[in-house]
This record gives C-alpha cells, structure tokens and sequence, in this order.
C-alpha cells in the first residue's frame, strides 16, 4: 500500500511547513541517514506527518534545517518518533536541534511487553500494514532518490501517530502512562548528556578488550589506517574492511602478503588495492615498544564482600518474580548493572534506591520495596 507524501526541497517550503506543523499538537517524525554507506553520518531524508498527510523533507536539497529546529523547540508539539533515541542525536547532530516533546512508540511497546519491538511488526500487527524491508540499509544519500524509496520512506510515518493512539490507551488502561512519561522526559535530555571523555574507536569494536596489549597496538594501527582511508573515500569504515577481519589480523597478524591474502575478509580487490598499507600497519603496530601499546582501564576494585554474589542472587529471584507478575522483560523491571549496584551499594531506603544512576522513579516506585526487602 503506497503512502501519498510531498516532497519539499525548497528552503520557502520548509519554512512554511514548519510554520503549519508548530501549530500541530501532534506530529510524527523520521530520519533516514547515510550511516551504512558514508563515511560521515548525515540525515538524508526526514519525514514528517499529521494524522492525514505526510511530508518528505530532503535535506541535502536545503541550505539548512532552521526553521524544522525552531519547530523541534515548540513546547507545543509532541513529536511521534519510533526509537527516538537514535533520531534524537541525529536531529542534534545536523544542527544542535532539540525536542522539547516526545513520544516513542518503541518504548512504549517495551514497557506494553509486546512481542516484537520493530516498527514493520507493529505496523503489521496493528494495521495490517507491510514495510518492504529492501530499503532498511540503502543508500539514502544518493540522488535523484527513486520514487519506490520514497515511498517506502513515506510509509515509516503515515501510522505512526495511530500507533502511538493505541499504545497510549494501553498504558492508560494498565496504569502505566506515568512510566511511559518519565521515560520520554529522559529522551528528550540523553543527546545533551556529559557523557564524558569518548572510548577510541578501536576500543568500541566488538572482540577488542579481550585482546592483550601487543594485539590492541596492531588493531588501533589497523583501525586508524582503515578510518583514513573511509573518511578519504566518504564510504562506512566496514565497508573498506570489516570489523571482524580487524580483530582477526589483530590476534594472528600475518607474515607476508601471501598470508594477507588467505584470511576471511580480505578479498582480491581489498589485497590488490590496500595490501601493502594494511601490512604497514600491521607492521608498525609490531614495532612498537611496549610502553607505547594501548593500556585499558582496569575495572573498578570493590573492597572484599563474600556475601555479595548471595545478595545478587536473591535480587534476580525476586526480579524474575516481578518480570512473570507485571509481564516485563528483565531490563524493564531493573537493568542488570543496577541490580549489582544494589547488591554492593546496600541502599537502606527508598531515597537511596532513587540516588542510584539508571533507575527511574518509576522503577522505584513499583519494585523497589520488594528488591529492598531482600538485602
């Protein structure tokens, strides 16, 4: 089923749409970035809808997103977004735009339990809907845009407001529109977070804190080598070679080309092309004296607690009880890094269980006398 929508590509057009859409009480919103395909990650398409039309807006057609962030701002204005977290930075990214006022029917859907989180299954589900799932990683900076990706862009936002209609009266009915409240005040607030000093990239691949120290130097000369080369090229870092082939030279770095060659990921082209700087950096990271190889953190040292994993323990027994009895998944209910703060801090009140970081007040509201009553 085809979504009618009109494309905006002119900066006149934006302004007084946006202008139209401040007015809005409710309006739904979508991203659609170059991450699978470029290098820097930019939004491409975003899409917009009332409950009755649905808007297109093409960034790299515009000279900038001003007006869309003034309407973002409006204190007015829920916007309908599926997943916020990741459109939230996006929007951020593209030009510091803030929401003031968000609904996400993905946590929504979580704190409902429903079976499946995925906007194709909910639409499916409740609207008898079907997302073509050929355009999920495409390329959406490329131009013209074909008129079957557009319209499958369409589609992401023209149910989306009838969904959140659903979802809302679900947890209206079970009590729990409170806890969906808190959890979009929090969203709206994550992009802007201190987060603090950034992980390097080489450290954030999957299989790399398991690796010893002379490994991690190969792998943080691999991955600079490999982030050069896809900023010069504008393509995705994996797309010049994948993480796994990092790891993998990393562990058991090859002797020559000839070996180079052999290993999974490394195909001819790649070997023709970057064989030789691949193997230079290989090198290099070998070369280096160990007190220039890459030294992790050592993990916080808690003084010596025998009952503690007892203490955690009981905590998960009574969490299960409270996931079977409010039909929650486990992070719901309390995520697990939580639960072994509880079980090393001792919080002795409900103020102290609150003062933990990750924990809602909602959370602590509906389980925490019981997670308390087992310390």
């Amino acid at each position: 089923m085809a979504s009618a929508y009109t494309l905006i590509t002119r900066h006149e057009d934006l302004s007084a749409l946006m202008e139209r859409l401040s007015k809005e009480p409710i309006v739904a919103l979508d991203t659609e970035a170059s991450s699978f395909h470029r290098y820097t990650e930019r939004i491409c398409l975003i899409q917009l809808s009332t409950r009755d039309t649905t808007w297109l807006v093409d960034p790299l057609a515009l000279p900038d997103l001003g007006p869309l962030g003034k309407a973002l701002a409006g204190a007015g204005t829920e916007w309908v977004i599926h997943d916020a977290d990741y459109d939230l930075r996006m929007l951020k990214r593209a030009g510091g735009h803030r929401v003031l006022r968000v609904f996400d029917t993905m946590v929504a859907a979580e704190l409902l339990n429903e079976p499946e989180l995925g906007l194709a299954a909910n639409l499916n589900k409740h609207f008898g809907v079907t997302l073509d799932k050929r355009f999920q990683k495409a390329d959406w900076s490329k131009r013209p845009l074909p008129e079957d990706m557009l319209a499958y862009a369409a589609m992401d936002t023209t149910y989306l407001i009838g969904l959140r209609d659903i979802l809302k009266k679900k947890l209206e009915d079970m009590g729990r529109w409170s806890w969906a409240e808190e959890e979009f005040a929090h969203l709206v607030g994550i992009p802007y977070a201190d987060t603090g000093a950034e992980e390097p990239g080489f450290l954030r691949i999957k299989g790399a804190k398991v690796l010893k120290p002379r490994q991690l130097a190969v792998l943080r000369e691999l991955h600079a080598w490999r982030d050069s080369l896809a900023e010069r090229l504008d393509r995705a870092p994996f797309m010049v070679l994948g993480n796994d082939t990092l790891i993998d030279l990393s562990k058991d770095p090859p002797a020559d080309m000839a070996e180079l060659g052999k290993r999974k990921g490394v195909g001819e082209n790649a070997l023709q092309r970057n064989g030789t700087a691949i193997m230079k950096a290989i090198q290099h990271g070998l070369a280096l004296p160990k007190e220039e190889w890459p030294r992790l953190e050592r993990p916080k040292r808690y003084e010596r607690d025998d009952d503690y994993e007892e203490r955690l323990k009981r905590l998960k027994i009574v969490r299960e009880e409270l996931m079977v009895e409010h039909e929650l998944r486990p992070g719901i209910v309390c995520p697990n890094y939580v639960l072994a703060d509880i079980a090393r801090l001792l919080p002795k009140s409900m103020d102290e269980l609150t003062a933990l970081p990750g924990l809602r007040n909602w959370q602590v509201k509906e389980f925490g006398a019981r997670l308390l009553s087992v310390l």
